[in-house]
């Protein structure tokens, strides 16, 4: 196999005449994560942990070597790695230095602590479901206190962890049946018991997989929906839905940036075909 592993998977679907519905169904994996493999675009997918596990499922249902799959996947995540440094030689040979030998227990405890800081991770990082995460995922609804009391004031700067973050407030467009009471792009997401807020507000970002969050807490009479659209260039790139619910709501969803997604860039609130709010920011070399 010498083209990318999403496209081969693609081709030999295409020539057994599977459809993607009938695999999604068996294999318990969503339909735009396997659409997000076919094209290539692992930018939209969870962590590889996560992205291996659907390649191996995605392989046993076609009958193809799992092995070779996952061959192919970790060297394109190797391809992503920057060149490293030529080394130099040293102009006198370094001098021999004693090699300290490794106690039991000095493995032992490296042992456990590594293995304690993996675990951990994989629990931060697990998002949308277990043991499946979601790339763009809904943030957690106001308490009722919140509702009432804790939605800031429009065009109020605050400190979060020594970053100020600036709520902005949009009017309501006069035929929605939403008003955007905050809207943000930074380069985290917070929690502060039940509430989640924005940090690292940012207009540029890097293209060695730097992660773009776009926060928005969003006023509602009633349950609705409405889209996150990232756009590049000003053609669509992504678009997800996400469910709203009343009296306010905060949604957020992020992208993870690389070489290809240099360039201007657009996130968008939309409530069916109206826009209620955009921000423009840039992905630099």
């Amino acid at each position: 196999m010498t083209e990318p592993v999403g496209k081969y998977l693609k081709q030999e679907r295409e020539r057994l005449n599977i459809p993607l519905e009938k695999i999604c169904s068996s294999t318990k994996i969503k339909e735009h994560h396997l659409r997000a493999i076919e094209e290539e675009k692992y930018e939209l997918l969870p962590h590889p942990l996560y992205v291996k596990g659907y390649l191996k499922s995605y392989a046993r249902y076609l009958t193809l070597d799992e092995k070779d799959i996952l061959a192919q996947y970790e060297n394109y995540l190797k391809s992503l790695l920057p060149p490293e440094p030529p080394v130099s030689m040293p102009e006198t040979p370094p001098s021999k230095k004693r090699l300290i030998p490794l106690s039991p227990t000095f493995l032992i405890i490296l042992t456990f602590l590594i293995t304690s800081f993996f675990v951990t991770y994989l629990m931060y990082d697990s998002t949308e479901e277990k043991p499946v995460a979601s790339l763009l995922l809904p943030a957690v609804p106001a308490t009722a206190t919140q509702r009432e009391e804790g939605i800031p004031p429009a065009d109020l700067v605050q400190p979060v962890n020594g970053v100020e973050r600036e709520t902005k407030k949009v009017d309501l467009h006069p035929t929605s049946g939403c008003e955007i009471l905050e809207a943000g792009i930074g380069t985290n997401i917070e929690k502060d018991n039940d509430r989640q807020f924005l940090t690292g507000n940012a207009l540029d970002f890097n293209s060695n997989n730097q992660r773009g969050y776009f926060f928005t807490r969003i006023k509602t009479p009633k349950p609705g929906k409405i889209a996150h659209v990232w756009l590049l260039e000003g053609k669509e790139y992504h678009r997800i839905e996400m469910d709203v619910k009343p009296p306010a709501w905060s949604v957020y969803s992020y992208l993870t940036f690389q070489p290809q997604h240099v360039g201007n860039w657009k996130a968008e609130v939309r409530e069916g075909e109206q826009t209620l709010t955009s921000l423009n920011f840039k992905v630099l070399q």
